[in-house]
């Protein structure tokens, strides 16, 4: 066994190095760590973690899409998550998301965390989710996992 600890990094292939670039740091927060025109990438950290996502000009964005759904159909990338502090802060994020017209492709309830996926620029899926403090003991016990819909409401500043 690899006694992994936590997602180091993964990698993107995309069509537009500058507009992934733009989205990830400008919507997600994320930060250039490096910009390597010599190999192809733009490699992008979070908080105070090294790399986390690197992006690669694809050699041919026509050749085909990422996933569009979140099914689980077909083979390769699915999707990456990224964990957020509170309930709030993925209530608020997922109507940041809507406001700038990124697809919202699902917002579930998973019993030991809630979840919102939506897609990148190139289509690639991606979660941001808020765990519950106990979804350990969740697992442990068994969980029944029923995916139910979740539901925002919008609150007005007064």
């Amino acid at each position: 066994m690899i006694p992994i600890k936590r997602l180091g990094h993964f990698v993107l292939r995309v069509a537009n190095l500058e507009r992934s670039k733009r989205f990830y740091t400008e919507l997600l927060g994320m930060h250039v760590l490096e910009q390597d025109p010599q190999h192809g990438g733009i490699f992008l950290g979070l908080g105070e973690w090294g790399n986390t996502l690197d992006l690669m000009q694809s050699a041919d964005p026509s050749a085909g899409s990422a996933h569009s759904d979140i099914s689980f159909a077909g083979v390769g990338f699915h999707h990456a998550a990224f964990a957020v502090e509170s309930p709030e802060i993925l209530r608020d994020g997922y109507f940041m998301l809507q406001d700038r017209g990124v697809p919202i492709l699902a917002a579930l309830d998973h019993e030991s965390q809630q979840s919102v996926y939506f897609s990148d620029p190139d289509g690639n899926i991606l979660e941001i989710y808020w765990e519950r403090p106990n979804a350990l003991e969740i697992f442990r016990k068994g969980r029944s996992d029923t995916d139910k819909p979740l539901i925002f409401e919008r609150f007005e500043a007064r």
